[in-house]
């Protein structure tokens, strides 16, 4: 039960990082959960055109965050782990489009 929770909590680090680097970027008046994960649902690599930042969000920030968890946490090599990152990758997405009202409210309260 603490592996899963702990994976959701890494989920939802990444869901943050994600929504406030796009506050950083975007207008912040837009609803940006929504923005993200519309941009995200079909292709990950479209957060690039969306931050015109050559996949630094992307690579740099988002999937290292899940990256790093799967190595620390899950004692994963550096191989196995970045095998698993796209996977969490997809699930942060999944669950940002599950929750965009949520992160919304927390970006901007």
């Amino acid at each position: 039960m603490a592996k899963k929770n702990m994976r959701q909590e890494i989920i939802i680090d990444m869901d943050e990082f994600i929504v406030t680097y796009a506050a950083t970027l975007l207008d912040p008046n837009q609803n940006l959960s929504e923005l993200v994960y519309n941009t995200a649902k079909e292709d990950i690599t479209k957060w690039d055109d969306l931050f015109h930042d050559q996949g630094f969000g992307r690579k740099n920030k988002f999937i290292n965050i899940g990256r790093g968890y799967l190595r620390d946490a899950q004692n994963l090599d550096a191989e196995e782990a970045e095998k698993q990152a796209d996977q969490l990758a997809q699930e942060a997405i999944d669950y940002l489009g599950k929750h965009t009202d949520f992160f919304e409210r927390w970006r901007t309260d």
